[in-house]
């Protein structure tokens, strides 16, 4: 069910965007939101959204900061859930509410960094970002599939085909490998 009088996250491939941002698990309220909403519809440039990152400058004050995001890959059983429904390079009227409801979870964030002096990876600037990403989002939810690494998911060898990094050296036959 789509909330077209929602600023932000009025389709559910925001929503579940919105969730990075307003986590239900808070018990109390969160006093940079209002201001980082504000700063979502003013104050930022830049934004480049590239594979699972976003990045962005947050002009506020006298000052500018850049914040960066990364979101954590989607396992490959959901893809492949999802890329059933809609294929594999889906459209966004591919992107239904029926086809959102094969994906389980929502987006996790992997890494997050900010230029600003707060260092904590909820300051205003990173907030500020996480709006605007839920703001593409429900403009065109594909950016949803890219930051959560559908393609990837759909597109990595299954993991019995996939070479394995390390040989541990009980794998090894001595004579065989020394010949």
């Amino acid at each position: 069910m789509t909330n077209v009088s929602a600023e932000y996250g009025y389709t559910v491939w925001g929503r579940d965007f919105l969730r990075v941002v307003e986590p239900t698990s808070i018990t109390k309220p969160e006093p940079m939101l209002p201001r980082a909403r504000s700063l979502a519809r003013n104050s930022v440039s830049g934004v480049v959204v590239d594979g699972r990152h976003v990045r962005g400058t947050i002009a506020r004050g006298g000052t500018a900061s850049v914040a960066y995001l990364e979101f954590a890959p989607m396992d490959r059983a959901p893809a492949e859930a999802l890329a059933a429904v809609v294929g594999s390079a889906p459209t966004a009227s591919a992107l239904t509410e029926q086809a959102h409801d094969t994906i389980v979870g929502t987006p996790e964030l992997a890494v997050v960094d900010c230029s600003c002096k707060a260092r904590t990876a909820r300051c205003i600037h990173v907030l500020t970002l996480l709006y605007e990403t839920v703001r593409r989002v429900d403009e065109d939810p594909r950016i949803a599939l890219q930051l959560r690494g559908f393609h990837d998911s759909v597109d990595a060898p299954p993991e019995s085909e996939a070479v394995p990094r390390w040989t541990p050296l009980s794998a090894l036959d001595p004579a065989a490998f020394y010949g």
